[in-house]
């Protein structure tokens, strides 16, 4: 029975740290823009790859530099956007010609170096927003459409980790949090049924 309780803890122990928060505060990410509408635009496709460093900051603070048109801040675990003043036409049309998109990429979980994205959940108040992941990039695309101060966007990350000796983290399939919860309930038990069994026995 001793052997099943530490095979049970053990089990506990490794699986932990692959269902722990991860962070990405002090990470170095990169944000691209480009629009499905119109020609390239300096404020968007001109701005390359705006890297900036994860912190209590906002990353990306008045992205087009009006009337803070647009904030995106890159939290420890999420990805936020709001707007300020308004209503006034936003980004580059009013009318829904077409999408804003943006990539946030280079993700890196401090401390949990194995982790990559497994999924996200968005929360948003702006009808016909776009959003897509991969291991290390979220990908949201916002319509083009007046802009109120009302407007918001949340994007939750969540992170699992891999094999540390995984080279395709595109590829790899990540461990469900569900599976290691039966695995641990089947353990508990056959803990349980020996702990009956030397009852009964000890009883006749």
């Amino acid at each position: 029975m001793r052997n099943l309780l530490y095979v049970l803890t053990l089990t506990v122990a490794l699986f932990y740290p692959s269902l722990s928060a991860a962070t990405l505060i002090t990470d170095e990410v990169y944000l691209n823009c480009t629009q499905s509408s119109g020609s390239d635009h300096q404020l968007c496709e001109g701005n390359g790859a705006l890297a900036a460093t994860v912190s209590d900051a906002v990353e990306y603070a008045d992205y087009f530099n009006f009337q803070n048109s647009l904030n995106i801040d890159v939290l420890a675990d999420a990805i936020r956007l709001n707007f300020e003043n308004g209503p006034y036409c936003g980004w580059f049309t009013c009318n829904g010609q077409g999408f804003l998109s943006f990539v946030l990429s280079d993700l890196d979980w401090i401390g949990q170096p194995n982790n990559v994205l497994t999924h996200i959940d968005v929360t948003s108040n702006i009808s016909g927003v776009k959003t897509s992941f991969t291991p290390d990039s979220v990908s949201f695309a916002l319509p083009e459409t007046e802009v109120t101060s009302s407007m918001f966007l949340q994007i939750d990350l969540f992170s699992d980790s891999i094999p540390a000796n995984t080279n395709a983290r595109s590829s790899v399939n990540v461990s469900e949090p569900a599976s290691v919860a039966v695995f641990s309930l089947a353990l508990l038990g056959l803990v349980t049924r020996r702990l009956n069994k030397t009852h009964s026995s000890k009883n006749n």
